[in-house]
């Protein structure tokens, strides 16, 4: 059962904070600032995870059966 409210969001949240940590870090990289360790211990994980978890759920909804 999921509740309705929760993924709304989840839909708002997750690309507002991947957009949030891409800025950050395109920013960081343009200007050549030293960014704390545990800001991109924390980043780049869950922008790997969120896009994963989104291409795997796409696979999965439009795999065809052969």
């Amino acid at each position: 059962m999921e509740n309705a409210v929760v993924e709304i969001i989840r839909a708002i949240a997750r690309p507002a904070i991947s957009v949030i940590f891409a800025a950050v870090i395109a920013q960081v990289v343009i200007e050549g600032i030293a960014v704390p360790d545990w800001f991109l211990a924390l980043a780049i994980p869950a922008i790997t995870w969120w896009f994963a978890e989104r291409t795997i759920t796409h696979l999965k909804n439009n795999k065809v059966d052969k």
